[in-house]
């Protein structure tokens, strides 16, 4: 445990012991009243300093429950109910002793001692309780918070985790095309190529896994990527990219639509002898962000791809970005393959630069 908790913990244990003590003296003095005015004045005359002293007894209980936090729960709680006693002998000493000086002494001294032992045994336990309760109260907040960021951490590498699959995949995909354009007697088309990834590796860099970016800009990604696999495709890679202008700033996480988009090239796009169409489009349904690949070819982009970067990439991703309110409904039909992604509309403020976080 912190100094700072330390801290705190002792504050809250004064504070818990004053408030136990103010509760002890109002009970005390109330019953003076209703016995008579007597007793009333009685305690009037030794309830405060009787609650001073027996309050700054009580109170070392706190340390002793700390003391003893990390031995066996049967010899730690032997060792609090024997403090309590010894608390509680000491608090009635000074109870009877405060009668004689003040002279309220109305019983002989050991029957006044055993009955102040007897009530002081009672509030030293009770106090012993609430102090523990208090302990394991904080320690349960401790626990919580702990557990909170050790649950951050993990999506975070969960996310990073996902996040960098991307890269490696893509890579070794256009290495092998550009490689394939080389061997093939076509250097320009393998410069622009190169030139392309190269931009396109910038950008993926500087993206931070863990923030959020416009759909404008993931749809700019997109199109360069859809690009750079245009050079090994030609007119059998026809891209149709549609985002209506008040979607624009809507949030997503960065490189969420890659993998659907490299499916459709793979498995729609590669095995085909004819033009296939990729489309990538935003819409806005019941206030939430729809995000839509598609594409009209024969294959099994369902499949995902080789190194199982595909559909439970993008699902897990959503999961971990959105929890319970990010969906994700696959369609197959004559028409060719489509995914659909359902998130809540968020829009990045029109007077902050900065990319909201997606653990805010």
């Amino acid at each position: 445990m912190s100094g700072g908790q330390n801290r705190e913990q002792l504050r809250a244990a004064i504070a818990l012991t004053i408030a136990f003590n103010c509760f002890t003296l109002l009970v005390f003095t109330l019953s003076g009243f209703f016995r008579g005015p007597d007793s009333f004045r009685e305690s009037l005359t030794i309830g405060v300093p009787m609650m001073l002293v027996d309050g700054f007894i009580g109170f070392h209980l706190y340390f002793v429950l700390k003391g003893t936090a990390a031995l066996q729960p049967v010899l730690r709680w032997s060792i609090v109910t024997v403090a309590v006693v010894i608390v509680a002998l000491l608090q009635a000493l000074w109870d009877t002793q405060l009668r004689i000086w003040a002279g309220t002494m109305v019983t002989d001294y050991r029957q006044a001692f055993v009955r102040a032992a007897t009530i002081n045994t009672y509030n030293s336990g009770m106090l012993a309780a609430l102090l523990a309760f208090q302990a394991a109260y904080a320690a349960l907040k401790s626990n919580q918070h702990l557990l909170d960021e050790a649950r951050q951490r993990e999506r975070e590498a969960q996310m990073l985790a996902l996040r960098f699959q991307l890269n490696p995949h893509f890579l070794f995909n256009t290495l092998n095309a550009i490689s394939s354009l080389v061997v093939s007697g076509r250097p320009r088309d393998a410069e622009s190529m190169i030139d392309r990834l190269s931009s396109f590796l910038r950008g993926s860099l500087a993206a931070d896994p863990d923030r959020l970016v416009t759909v404008e800009e993931e749809f700019e990604m997109l199109e360069n990527y859809l690009e750079i696999e245009s050079v090994r495709f030609g007119d059998r890679l026809a891209p149709s990219i549609s985002l209506p202008d008040d979607l624009g700033d809507a949030q997503v996480p960065p490189f969420l639509l890659q993998p659907l988009v490299e499916n459709a090239v793979k498995y729609a796009v590669a095995p085909s002898r004819m033009p296939v169409m990729i489309g990538i489009a935003a819409r806005e349904k019941d206030r939430r962000l729809e995000l839509e690949v598609s594409d009209t070819g024969a294959g099994d982009a369902a499949s995902g791809s080789s190194t199982g970067v595909g559909l439970a990439n993008v699902r897990e991703r959503l999961r971990l970005s959105f929890g319970a309110q990010g969906e994700m409904a696959v369609h197959r039909d004559e028409s060719g393959f489509r995914v659909v992604l359902g998130m809540p509309l968020v829009r990045r403020p029109a007077s902050s630069q900065q990319q909201p976080s997606l653990a805010a």
